[in-house]
């Protein structure tokens, strides 16, 4: 298995560039077509950003001018080209093969139907401000989208990860989903360290996953910390760092409600304050 669609959100931003650099890197280094997608802001509804309500009989807020919604156009295609030579320029820098397009940003449905047709999409670890009215968030995408998701953080240093990593496993379908779904980066990383956070009372695991890695020609350092669910973000964060690990690849939990996301404590905890780059699934 490996990587043969990859698929990066540039909004233009700074962080947005250092992504493209990355996703290029990894279309490179895995024979890759990269795609590059611009979600374009929705325009405002309004001449408020948001109606508001001082107790009185709410009124119609009013409507944007001519001129509001002409400015508007011009921001964002401005937006869109200075996001659009960016991502190319990482993609001739790489040398990979790669096309760009720009979508709907007034809800998330366009973003995810190309996620769902995409092996791995590169994204940041928080919030996407120009996908739907208030934005999204990567956690929303990745457990919308059925796929594969890398979670870049911000200041990250835009090096290509997946040199030695760190697998989080408890033995869950998101654990075993996300597991298969990161071999591409498994089977070329110099080290692969497992780690399994157990309550002291748990029994030791079998010899399964560990047969698991040597039928696939995989050799790893599998490790059990005997810790409590309360504390196995923390385990898995000091486990990387003793590892030097730049990669986590974790299973994500939770559901996405609506606008709202629901996610377990690990995830949101790994998502929040990481530091390195997340390989996660639904």
């Amino acid at each position: 298995m490996t990587y043969r669609i990859i698929l990066t959100l540039v909004d233009g931003s700074r962080w947005a560039e250092n992504r493209a650099r990355v996703a290029a890197g990894l279309a490179a280094r895995f024979g890759a077509r990269l795609t590059g997608a611009f979600p374009r802001p929705a325009p405002p509804v309004s001449a408020w950003d948001q109606p508001l309500d001082w107790g009185l009989t709410p009124s119609i807020p009013p409507a944007l001018s001519l001129e509001a919604l002409a400015a508007y156009e011009r921001r964002s295609d401005a937006q869109a080209e200075d996001a659009r030579m960016a991502f190319e320029a990482a993609a001739d820098q790489a040398g990979c093969r790669s096309d760009w397009l720009t979508l709907s940003g007034e809800s998330p449905a366009g973003t995810l139907q190309l996620m769902r047709r995409t092996d791995l999409t590169v994204l940041p670890t928080g919030r996407l401000p120009t996908i739907g009215q208030t934005g999204t968030t990567a956690a929303d995408l990745v457990l919308d989208s059925g796929g594969p998701a890398l979670l870049l953080p911000d200041r990250s240093r835009g090096t290509l990860p997946g040199r030695r990593v760190l697998v989080a496993w408890n033995g869950s379908r998101e654990a075993a989903r996300a597991l298969r779904d990161a071999w591409p980066f498994l089977m070329i990383a110099e080290a692969v360290r497992v780690v399994l956070v157990r309550p002291a009372e748990a029994e030791e695991p079998d010899s399964l996953l560990q047969r698991y890695f040597e039928d696939h020609g995989r050799a790893v350092d599998l490790v059990v910390v005997r810790e409590s669910d309360a504390g196995a973000a923390d385990a898995l964060r000091a486990e990387a760092e003793r590892a030097g690990a730049d990669l986590i690849v974790m299973g994500l939990y939770g559901r996405s409600r609506l606008r709202e996301t629901i996610l377990g404590g690990v995830s949101r905890s790994l998502l929040d304050t990481a530091g390195i780059p997340l390989l996660v699934t639904h």
